[in-house]
């Protein structure tokens, strides 16, 4: 009887932890997928700023793109937002969401050196 109670208990342990593990892979790729759709964002920003004034043309295709990255960021905000709906109001989920949303920016080329070394530095 003790060697099937230990079994469960064991079983329900591991079940636990690879569940954890599981939602942590998810929170990782989903907070991979929003920081890449940031970081494009960020570069349109970083073109618009840099682009001739005169070159209306490129001026037109870089705000479609921004707008384009907006209604790219909303959308993967609201599936997040239903997705984890219960937990969004969890402060320690929150915490985790926003570290792995750090670390998964940190992969972002057009990061300024100021939020690369704030993000560093929030990592540790």
């Amino acid at each position: 009887m003790k060697q099937v109670l230990s079994i469960l208990i064991l079983s329900a342990v591991v079940m636990a932890f690879s569940s954890c593990n599981r939602e942590n892979k998810e929170l990782q790729k989903d907070a991979k997928n929003i920081a890449v759709a940031m970081c494009r964002n960020i570069e349109t920003m970083q073109n618009l700023k840099t682009a001739n004034p005169a070159d209306s043309v490129k001026i037109s295709q870089l705000r479609a793109k921004e707008k384009d990255a907006e209604v790219e960021m909303t959308i993967l905000y609201q599936e997040f937002k239903a997705k984890y709906k219960e937990k969004t109001s969890d402060k320690k989920f929150s915490e985790e969401f926003a570290k792995e949303l750090r670390k998964a920016m940190l992969d972002c080329p057009y990061l300024s050196k100021e939020d690369r070394a704030n993000f560093e530095k929030e990592m540790k």
